[in-house]
């Protein structure tokens, strides 16, 4: 299940600045005594195989009964909800996982003014580029199981590249049974610096390429045409 690593502290008293200071009204805590509320510390936000780097701790404050979860510096824009402290952590960090995932790949004029509110609130507490570099690149390749000695412990991929292998490196159990020369194709998971190998998610068998019959080789390339048969149009 998503968590997000947390230090639960003794049940402490809140601050009313601290909430002033999200710009959330002291209104919200009259109906709540100071032992009512649950403290925390959130020292990395991480949904399964996600890590999001925290530039520093933050502290998390839960309120019973109103079920909100607020964390310094991402509340108000993002508030978490529930009738536990577990569940209430759990949508909190749902909402900054989704909005993060959202705006990472938007460029500055494809952002709303609401979106840009988001990003600048998750770039200030989430460490961008920590996270671009320690985030694995996917990537489909093909290959071959070039040596197997007698599992397989190498594979060329099609542009004439080689990866040792270690079975724990590979997600597909049925994987062992692959013999020299077997064809293959992979979701491989790569370092965003150094494009070393990290892991194998997925591989499956495929057959040997071969080419079409010379006839239906010139039926497809008649089909496909070229550019010298475009016909000449102006700009207007």
């Amino acid at each position: 299940m998503p968590f997000i690593a947390v230090a639960d502290n003794p049940v402490c008293t809140i601050s009313v600045m601290s909430f002033l200071s999200d710009g959330v009204q002291a209104m919200r805590l009259v109906d709540f005594a100071d032992s009512d509320v649950i403290r925390s510390t959130i020292d990395e936000i991480r949904v399964g195989f996600v890590s999001y780097p925290l530039r520093r701790s933050l502290q998390a404050t839960y309120i019973p009964g109103q079920g909100d979860f607020l964390v310094d510096g991402f509340s108000p824009a993002f508030i978490g909800h529930g009738e536990t402290q577990g569940e209430a952590h759990l949508d909190w960090t749902n909402a900054v996982h989704a909005a993060f995932q959202e705006l990472l790949h938007k460029r500055p004029f494809e952002m709303t003014d609401q979106d840009r509110r988001k990003w600048n609130v998750l770039s200030e507490q989430i460490d961008v580029t920590a996270y671009r570099n320690r985030m694995p690149i996917s990537i489909r390749q093909f290959g071959r199981v070039s040596k197997a000695r007698p599992y397989p412990q190498e594979i060329t991929w099609e542009d004439g590249s080689k990866d040792k292998i270690q079975l724990n490196m590979v997600g597909s159990p049925d994987f062992v049974t692959y013999k020299p020369g077997q064809p293959l194709e992979a979701l491989v998971e790569r370092d965003p610096l150094t494009f070393q190998m990290l892991r194998i998610v997925h591989v499956e068998r495929r057959r040997r390429p071969s080419r079409l019959p010379a006839d239906q080789e010139q039926a497809i390339l008649e089909t496909i045409g070229s550019a010298s048969q475009l016909e000449e149009v102006s700009w207007d």
